[in-house]
């Protein structure tokens, strides 16, 4: 369990620590190529077969200047790998009879009706229909901070297109919407919620909305950058992304960019502190591989079912390509993928995290890392190659 890295001219050895299962120990040599090839600093890796854990390593650095190893219970910004489990919730509030997929918000949210979002459900939502992806006009950098004011705000917002007529990712908006569903049907917060019915009884550790005694196990989030003799391809594809995430008059840049949070936000005590359901659910892998690897127990089969089948496909109207989504799941697609075989389902985070079901072979897989890879929206290099490791082991 052992690679050789160079760190400031000197040759180190770094260790993966955890357990691994008989037969998954070629697994540990991918989980480390991460590291050797440059691409990880510090990472966790969890995987369940048939409900039972085979693989819980982590190894690395909590921080860019690895100083600080990365513990069993180190705590990783998931980004939007927390909209899985924020889509767990809303469902369990479905098949408790809380919500109903498809009545409109307003029976739930007042404040909701009027601007064009009469029609909206839950259901779009989840499915990231609805249209509201972001705020029409600029707001101050702390103003994610503020639940209340956003909720107020989103309830007398106007949809970017008419609801149910195609999709677009909901990058920030979509914790804040159904957060809000959930609070006022069941006076809980998506936090509060997940620590009561997914956390509890499990393995590893999933929060959202960090004590100062949490925060102290955090690992810093370490920002995309280019490594020496890489180059990444301007193509205009990619020129027009750039482009649109900068501009607040578009879908993009409202669902991205409003408001700019700052390069290393996700290192700040407000945002580790803030309860945004979208984008900072901190855990472990083996936490978040636990509540996937008990998905059949958490949710009934017919709601499981519809959750995991497809809701939208194609051109994603946020992220100008290719996304295909269930409710609130991103789906495995040869163009998209979340996970390895078709199928599976789940949700990946900023950077190249990425967390997945794969009901043929019960299997439940997280891989968590803070060394963000650029313009990744599934699962990074890292988190493939060890994937596609762990399915070479069971063949």
């Amino acid at each position: 369990m052992l690679a050789e890295l160079l760190s400031g001219g000197w040759a180190i050895q770094l260790e993966a620590h955890g357990n691994v299962d008989e037969g998954f120990e070629s697994v540990v040599d991918s989980f480390l190529d991460g590291f050797t090839a440059g691409r990880d600093i510090g990472a966790s890796l969890a995987v369940y077969l048939d409900d039972q854990p085979v693989i819980d390593l982590h190894a690395g650095f909590r921080d860019r200047r690895k100083t600080k190893v990365w513990e069993s219970d180190t705590l990783c910004c998931l980004f939007s790998m927390s909209k899985g489990i924020t889509a767990i919730c809303l469902l369990q509030a479905v098949d408790d009879g809380l919500i109903d997929l498809d009545v409109p918000v307003t029976e739930y949210w007042a404040e909701f009706a009027g601007n064009g979002k009469d029609a909206i459900t839950t259901r779009h939502i989840l499915a990231h229909q609805s249209g509201l992806v972001g705020f029409h006009s600029p707001v101050d950098r702390d103003f994610l901070y503020d639940w209340t004011a956003v909720a107020a705000r989103f309830a007398s917002e106007t949809p970017w297109w008419p609801p149910g007529e195609q999709h677009g990712y909901h990058a920030r908006s979509f914790g804040f919407l159904l957060g809000e569903i959930l609070r006022r049907v069941s006076g809980k917060t998506v936090g509060k919620w997940a620590k009561d019915r997914l956390v509890a009884g499990g393995a590893g550790e999933f929060v959202i909305g960090l004590s100062q005694a949490e925060m102290e196990r955090c690992a810093d989030m370490v920002t995309a950058r280019i490594r020496a003799g890489e180059k990444t391809a301007m193509t205009p594809e990619r020129r027009e992304m750039m482009a649109r995430f900068q501009d607040l008059t578009t879908p993009t840049g409202a669902a991205f960019q409003n408001p700019s949070l700052g390069p290393s936000y996700m290192n700040s005590t407000a945002f580790r502190a803030a309860e945004l359901p979208a984008m900072n659910g901190h855990g472990t892998a083996l936490g978040v591989a636990s509540i996937y690897s008990r998905i059949t127990q958490l949710l009934s089969p017919d709601l499981l079912q519809e959750a995991t089948r497809v809701h939208s496909e194609g051109k994603d109207a946020v992220l100008r390509s290719y996304s295909k989504f269930g409710l609130g799941f991103m789906l495995y697609d040869p163009k998209s993928q979340i996970g390895l075989k078709p199928g599976s389902f789940g949700h990946a985070g900023a950077g190249g995290s990425m967390a997945f079901y794969d009901p043929d072979r019960k299997l439940a897989f997280c891989f968590a890392m803070n060394q963000m890879q650029e313009g990744v929206v599934t699962g990074g290099t890292s988190a493939m190659q060890v994937a596609q490791s762990v399915y070479d082991c069971l063949s």
